[in-house]
């Protein structure tokens, strides 16, 4: 009987030592249709021609497009604010950077990484992944924006920011809630008994 009460206070006490697990908030502005094609593209693999990518109706205005004009490309991410920890923003493009760049992806004006010059000049997937700032998302919303070159075509399918939230700490009564639980539960059973 005393191993088993033991046993249990022990578990108790260690699963409130604990914290929840961490959340994350994802926006995704446009769709994983593969560029408008409705189906799938794998990372790396060409596409079958810029005739295939179609803009829908709902799609966001730089989404699913064949796009060869220069300049500032924007749009932004709302996803409320928090006490974010940081996050990541993956932008999936096809043939971005092929024939000019490199290209300085910025959030909120702030720099977040480059999609590089890779000087291949046809259709290719790609999906570029930055980490970003914890102290730029606060606010709940995330301006993303690139220049790019006239005469360099590409195309983006979707942009997808994570932010991650700190963990939610257990609270400090669960522990003494579970020890006063099996205390009445052995004096109950001690009044049984006697």
């Amino acid at each position: 009987m005393r191993k088993t009460i033991n046993t249990l206070s022990a578990a108790v006490v260690a699963a409130g030592m604990g914290t929840a697990a961490s959340a994350a908030v994802v926006d995704l502005i446009g769709d994983k249709d593969c560029f408008g094609t409705g189906g799938a593209c794998a990372e790396g693999s060409a596409l079958p021609g810029w005739g295939v990518v179609t803009q829908g109706v709902g799609d966001p205005a730089f989404t699913d497009i064949h796009t060869f004009s220069g300049g500032t490309t924007s749009w932004t991410h709302s996803f409320g604010a928090g006490a974010y920890t940081g996050g990541t923003l993956s932008i999936r493009t096809a043939g971005i950077a092929d024939i000019a760049g490199p290209y300085d992806v910025l959030v909120d004006g702030v720099s977040v990484g480059m999609m590089p010059f890779d000087g291949f000049g046809h259709i290719l997937v790609e999906t570029f992944t930055f980490a970003v700032d914890a102290s730029l998302l606060a606010d709940g919303m995330a301006m993303v924006s690139f220049d790019s070159s006239s005469g360099d075509s590409w195309a983006i399918d979707y942009s997808e920011l994570t932010a991650d939230m700190s963990a939610i700490p257990v609270p400090a009564s669960l522990p003494l809630l579970g020890g006063a639980l099996l205390f009445g539960g052995w004096v109950a059973r001690r009044r049984r008994k006697g």
